[in-house]
């Protein structure tokens, strides 16, 4: 008897299908940590707070969600921490939102930094924003000629994001006080 490894390839109509939290990259089922710890929500709860806060003085009219799927095409499926779309959306998101933010767990960073980050990019999201509350540390990423630039690199502070004409404020130094 053969030991073949089978490679199976999913599609959205399987991930639909599935129990508990998953995610679909590149058609492979790719299992969801646990359920994020204190800090990591908490961090979350103030991104979500800030950006709810700053959009309110937008002039486009842009809306901030948490923990939606974001189906990138047959074969992927991802559930950012947080995404800013100008589109409501009333199901999934099926376009490419403005903004992602992804608050980096030591379970999930390598593929926040490496995967996701790639698949963003090649996807033409026009802002990445990476945050680390192991190390207190933000990373921005915009996306310039098809290509992700750092564009801010923060510990403290209050940080500028300008964005679809209007200026967006995250309090990083209130983030860090839930740790």
């Amino acid at each position: 008897m053969s030991n073949l490894a089978y490679n199976i390839r999913y599609t959205i109509d399987d991930y639909k299908q599935w129990k508990g939290e998953w995610e679909l990259i590149e058609g492979q089922a790719v299992a969801m940590a646990p359920s994020p710890f204190g800090p990591h929500q908490a961090i979350v709860s103030r991104i979500v707070s800030d950006l709810d806060r700053s959009l309110l003085e937008c002039q486009k009219e842009c809306f901030v969600y948490t923990q939606l799927d974001y189906i990138v095409d047959e074969e992927t499926v991802l559930r950012p921490d947080v995404l800013v779309s100008c589109q409501k959306i009333k199901d999934f998101a099926k376009k490419a939102p403005e903004l992602i933010v992804e608050v980096l767990s030591p379970s999930t960073a390598i593929k926040d930094k490496n995967i996701k980050f790639s698949i963003y990019e090649k996807e033409r999201v026009p802002y990445y924003m990476m945050v680390d509350y192991k190390l207190q540390k933000v990373k921005v990423y915009e996306l310039h000629e098809g290509k992700y630039q750092k564009i801010a690199e923060e510990i403290d502070g209050v940080m500028e994001l300008d964005f679809e004409g209007c200026t967006l404020y995250f309090g990083i130094d209130r983030w860090w006080r839930v740790l």
